[in-house]
């Protein structure tokens, strides 16, 4: 399965240049579609604000600081994980070998990383293992975060329903918030 379920994330190509990256903040977060590009977390379950990331660091490349082609929308763990490791060393030279990140707006994100039934995330090839290390999605609670998210849809489908609602769909919901705040107090608790 994708890292972003079946949500596909694109840049939109016709932008106005702004004159500074943060500018381009509600841009991103409809091209993300509300999630981080990397983990695809969505905003709705995360305590902790999203992020813009520079995807080839700013110290590598300072013309590209406000490219609006080299902004990804971030959650906080993955902006901190990502922080500015780019083993070239290289703004113009994307990879050291088979060591080096992938665009998650590129078709190419999804050969070389995906997400298990559980909802952990893995790397498919040599470089998404290495990106799978430098985000360290098996020493975060990748699993928690899907579930909370697959439960946070259906509570939303369920609430949009709750006007006409029967009394097992109600204890269905009722139930379904109980999992949501557990999971939730889960992911505070290792402040993702």
């Amino acid at each position: 399965m994708r890292v972003h379920g079946e949500k596909v994330i694109r840049r939109r190509s016709e932008i106005e240049k702004k004159a500074d990256y943060h500018d381009y903040l509600t841009e991103l977060k409809e091209d993300f579609q509300h999630m981080c590009g990397y983990c695809g977390k969505t905003e709705t379950i995360t305590k902790n604000a999203f992020e813009i990331d520079h995807f080839v660091p700013k110290k590598y490349d300072k013309s590209r600081v406000n490219d609006y082609t080299n902004l990804v929308y971030s959650c906080y763990m993955c902006n901190r994980k990502k922080s500015s490791k780019w083993p070239s060393e290289d703004g113009k030279v994307q990879f050291a070998g088979k060591k080096g990140f992938i665009d998650p707006t590129t078709g190419d994100y999804d050969k070389h990383l995906a997400r298990n039934i559980d909802g952990t995330i893995y790397g498919k090839t040599e470089t998404g293992k290495y990106m799978e290390e430098a985000f360290a999605f098996k020493l975060r609670p990748m699993r928690e975060i899907w579930q909370l998210m697959q439960l946070d849809e259906k509570k939303r489908q369920l609430r949009e329903k709750i006007n006409k609602s029967t009394p097992n769909e109600m204890y269905m919901y009722i139930e379904m918030d109980g999992l949501l705040n557990n999971l939730q107090k889960i992911l505070f608790q290792n402040k993702e």
